[in-house]
């Protein structure tokens, strides 16, 4: 069965893939992660030649719920506001999946349907203050994330 998307020129569905490629955009996209490569819901961040997202678990690794500078970084997201998800989840904001943004915007062309809604604007208020907290980032990439999520906003 054909796609909506497939009615629109390739050109059409890239302008429209960047259009809404920004921090808040939530995306379903296979990715290589320790271990495994898993379909994930990720959060954008910041969109440039990188894409820097969150990844969006379904519940909070035990390791990271062990220590506590790091269970600080996890933001609940809800499943009421948030379409998508089957059920609440976790927002991993202590850790940056950077991924090259021409890649991204290939699949979403592909399939726009990877492309799944926003972040509720509480919820990236709860994100900008997590990446704040994150030990694992360094203060110039806080910054930089903070400064795009927030710029977002406006």
């Amino acid at each position: 069965m054909a796609k909506l998307g497939d009615a629109f020129s390739e050109s059409d569905r890239r302008k429209s893939a960047l259009r809404r490629l920004v921090p808040g955009a939530v995306v379903y996209l296979e990715v290589v992660l320790p271990g495994a490569r898993k379909n994930k819901f990720l959060v954008v961040a910041s969109v440039d030649v990188e894409c820097c997202t969150f990844v969006v678990n379904s519940r909070i690794h035990p390791f990271v719920e062990s220590r506590s500078d790091l269970s600080v970084c996890q933001v609940m997201v809800d499943a009421t506001r948030h379409e998508f998800l089957r059920r609440d989840s976790w927002i991993a904001c202590h850790e940056v999946l950077k991924l090259r943004t021409d890649a991204v915007v290939a699949e979403l062309v592909a399939d726009i349907g990877k492309l799944k809604g926003t972040i509720h604007r509480d919820v990236l208020n709860e994100i900008a203050a997590a990446v704040k907290r994150a030990p694992t980032l360094s203060a110039a990439e806080q910054t930089r994330l903070v400064e795009s999520l927030q710029r977002e906003q406006d």
